[in-house]
């Protein structure tokens, strides 16, 4: 699976020819603020054009014959070397005052910008069906944004505006000396477009290595990620080692891919300094040349050659410059792709919104001839045509060997997934005639591994209605059975869970998943093997929460303790797929060689 996903990595890069051209759809979250960044822009432009004048003065000051004997004094004046110190110090004035507003205001608009792209992009995830997260790893959407938009921090504050700024600059400064000398600007123009060549295929080149680079980051973190989340597991089975060669073996080869594109960028960056400062050094031998022989025999006046040579120590810092800053834009279209990627993908038909209309199931659900696969392995049917009706408030229990497709059936209950073919009714509506956040409000679920959020008890509870009052949050958890052990902990419902709810015991962890779903007031309840794991205490406890949670309501029971469903209206025995018995405990336990007689006594002998 790895290496597969590694191809297909690969073949993206190689196949994305577009990218640049896609990569500007980012700028579409800076609309709102492209007001602020266009007067960012001015202000760019202002305090560029102000440091190329620089140059001009500086030129002027070192190659001024120092008149200072003018009865008037002239600001303007290019041989007073007082009047151009004074213009030089009004030029820096100028020039940090502009500087400050560009930095400030490109800030602003930078994140701004990136709070959007972060809210948009966490959006999209919160939103996507379960089958996208089937086929993608948490940690790689992680680090997409978290990584990838904090590499566009750079980009929007500094990289772009960089460039702006070294071609504005390369642009005049090449202009001003093919004006005063074209014979010293054609030895300087001689080198740019081996430089400007150079700069496009090491582009692409360096491209390659800073994708797979942050791809190899992206596995790293997922490591480290699955790494802690499971280690319970990997304490247990003394796996530390395991885990640690394991990722040192994805460090590696972020050293290794980082290590290779700094020795490729340390090549071209050597090239641009030998072929740059080698004709910095021949003008300067032809310029010197020219001023020996005057502006009357065809050649220069010291305060030209002084400008002239200025003029070409800031465009070949700036060509310098423009390499490394298009590096930097390589990894930024990189970055952005993988966003466009998430902001592309197809969400589910949810709500984001406080405020949901209320429909009124009755709670009536019906499956017609449901067949079902997973995206990930869609030659491999899970549900191969299961047919059942349950009355509204109905107790149906389901039962089966493991992997018959059980929870499966609780997934696509809760349109986690859609049938491959077949329907489901709820009050006779087909499932897809819903909006999903009208349905998901009318359901809950009670899982066997509850996930609890690093919190208190009572944000834990509330998560079932997050507008709840703490009297019907009290309420909630006295019906669940769990006031039982919060009101023993010294800080009630202000107790901390702990990550995943590690600071609780599996009973207790089920109690609050009860009273999360007891506050919720759910139409339709799944219950997903709930008490499964649980000791005889605990699970009595809960068993009685439960009873009292299902009393009205419509439920579907997944269980293997088959003492827990021998009240249910309605027993479902699920074998490969289909539904091979139904009936109620006492329809079923007396059918000769039935799976559920069978089940029943090998748990009761």
């Amino acid at each position: 699976m790895a290496r597969g996903r590694g191809r297909n990595k690969e073949e993206r890069i190689k196949v994305s020819k577009e990218s640049w051209k896609k990569s500007i759809r980012i700028f579409k979250f800076m609309r709102p603020y492209r007001g602020v960044y266009a007067i960012g822009m001015v202000c760019l432009l202002v305090s560029t054009t102000s440091s190329l004048i620089f140059p001009s003065l500086l030129g002027s000051l070192l190659g001024a014959d120092n008149n200072l004997k003018q009865e008037e004094f002239n600001l303007f004046d290019s041989h007073n070397i007082t009047a151009l110190m004074l213009l030089l110090i009004i030029l820096f004035a100028f020039q940090a005052l502009f500087s400050f507003l560009r930095i400030y205001l490109f800030g602003s608009v930078t994140e701004n910008t990136l709070r959007d792209v972060r809210k948009a992009s966490f959006s999209k995830l919160i939103c996507l069906p379960s089958s996208f997260f089937d086929k993608n790893k948490i940690g790689e959407l992680q680090s997409r944004v978290s990584s990838d938009i904090a590499l566009l921090t750079e980009t929007f504050n500094t990289t772009i505006a960089e460039f702006i700024r070294q071609i504005l600059t390369i642009v005049v400064g090449v202009t001003f000396i093919a004006f005063v000398s074209p014979k010293l600007a054609l030895i300087m123009l001689a080198v740019v477009p081996v430089i400007a060549i150079s700069a496009v295929v090491f582009g692409k080149f360096i491209r390659k290595f800073s994708k797979k680079a942050q791809d190899a980051t992206a596995d790293s973190n997922s490591l480290i990620l699955d790494a802690l989340m499971g280690i319970k597991n990997v304490k247990t089975y003394v796996n530390e080692q395991f885990e640690l060669r394991k990722y040192g073996t994805a460090i590696n080869e972020i050293k290794r891919l980082g290590i290779k594109a700094s020795l490729y960028r340390g090549i071209f960056a050597s090239f641009v300094i030998l072929v740059m400062f080698g004709s910095v050094v021949m003008v300067i031998w032809q310029g010197v040349s020219m001023v020996q022989l005057g502006p009357e025999n065809g050649g220069i006046s010291n305060q030209q050659f002084n400008q002239f040579l200025l003029y070409t120590i800031m465009i070949g810092a700036s060509f310098g410059g423009v390499s490394n800053l298009f590096a930097s834009l390589q990894k930024a279209v990189g970055a952005t792709e993988r966003l466009l990627e998430i902001l592309d993908e197809e969400s589910e038909d949810v709500v984001l919104d406080t405020k949901i209309d209320n429909i009124e199931l009755l709670g009536k659900v019906v499956f017609k001839d449901v067949q079902f696969s997973y995206e990930t392995r869609a030659d491999l049917p899970v549900l191969s045509g299961i047919n059942f009706e349950v009355n509204a408030g109905e107790q149906i229990a389901i039962v089966g060997p493991s992997g018959a497709g059980k929870s499966t059936i609780s997934s696509l209950l809760l349109r986690f997934y859609e049938p491959t073919s077949g329907s489901i009714e709820f009050d006779g509506q087909k499932s897809s005639d819903f909006k999903l956040s009208e349905l998901r409000n009318q359901m809950a679920i009670v899982p066997q591994d509850v996930i609890l959020y690093s919190g208190t008890i009572r944000e834990n509870i509330a998560y079932g209605k997050t507008s709840a009052t703490e009297e019907e949050i009290t309420e909630a958890a006295n019906k669940a059975n769990a006031l039982e052990f919060i009101d023993k902990f010294p800080d009630g419902m202000d107790s901390l869970v702990g990550d995943r709810g590690i600071q609780l015991s599996g009973g207790q962890r089920q109690r609050i998943a009860i009273a999360r779903a007891v506050l919720k007031d759910p139409k339709i309840l799944i219950l997903d093997e709930a008490t499964s794991s649980l000791d005889s205490e605990s699970e009595h406890l809960v068993q009685e929460a439960l009873d009292r949670l299902m009393s009205g309501r419509t439920s579907f029971v997944i269980a293997h303790r088959l003492s827990t469903i021998r009240n249910a209206d309605k027993i479902l025995v699920i074998e490969n797929g289909l539904v091979s018995e139904q009936g109620n405990h006492e329809e079923l336990i007396g059918i000769d060689n039935g799976t559920y007689r069978h089940l029943s006594e090998l748990q009761f002998e």
